[in-house]
């Protein structure tokens, strides 16, 4: 569910030369096989998260950490942005205002006091906005929609919201991102995020999960 762009159509400091396959931590060069041990990877350290999510402020840092958490073992750029274009044609945000652009989304979700007190309708309704436009900043070299969607479960919990998003097809989802990106509309992917919300009211037990001090550093 990663890639909405064509990798191989585009060479980098990040890939070996000559090849589509990002340089890994394993110096796997395969390109199938890398992604078959990222799954395995990614999909066991997400699943540690759900019991036990990263506690953060909502900002930049945090997303960072998020990313790193999930990547560490498998790719030296996790938890670092991206300093290179991963797209020729406009479909994320160029790297020059990468930082810029992604501090100043997530300081305006601070402002909105992190979606405090909002119904669930509301608050699919802003989950999906922030979700689309961190896809559309792209800010990592790869993982940013396991990133992304941690980053908007871990922030639907503080609001006192379960987000499960195994309670929707992939595929249907991976298509509403796609479109809020590209057409500026968030209503599918807001849907989408609203059938994944389990409690329909916010409960204040399951915010508590962030009360937790767990380590994450690596």
């Amino acid at each position: 569910m990663e890639a909405i762009y064509k990798k191989e159509d585009y060479q980098s400091s990040y890939y070996y030369e000559g090849t589509n396959v990002l340089k890994n931590k394993l110096d796997i060069k395969n390109k199938e096989s890398l992604e078959i041990i990222d799954k395995i990877i990614s999909t066991d350290r997400i699943s540690k998260l759900k019991e036990n999510p990263i506690k953060g402020k909502f900002d930049v840092n945090h997303l960072m950490k998020i990313h790193k958490f999930i990547f560490s073992d498998i790719y030296p750029f996790a938890g670092k942005f991206r300093n290179e274009e991963i797209n020729l044609d406009g479909e994320f945000a160029p790297n020059r205002h990468l930082g810029e652009a992604t501090h100043e989304l997530l300081n305006s979700l601070n402002k909105e006091r992190c979606l405090k007190g909002l119904d669930v309708d509301k608050t699919s309704e802003r989950l999906a906005y922030y979700m689309s436009e961190l896809n559309f900043a792209h800010p990592f070299m790869e993982g940013n929609g396991k990133a992304q969607r941690e980053f908007i479960r871990t922030l639907a919990i503080k609001n006192g919201y379960k987000l499960e998003w195994d309670k929707v097809d992939s595929d249907k989802l991976l298509d509403a991102t796609i479109t809020a990106t590209r057409e500026y509309d968030t209503d599918k992917l807001s849907q989408l995020i609203k059938d994944c919300i389990v409690n329909k009211e916010p409960d204040k037990s399951i915010s508590k999960i962030l009360n937790k001090e767990i380590e994450y550093e690596r």
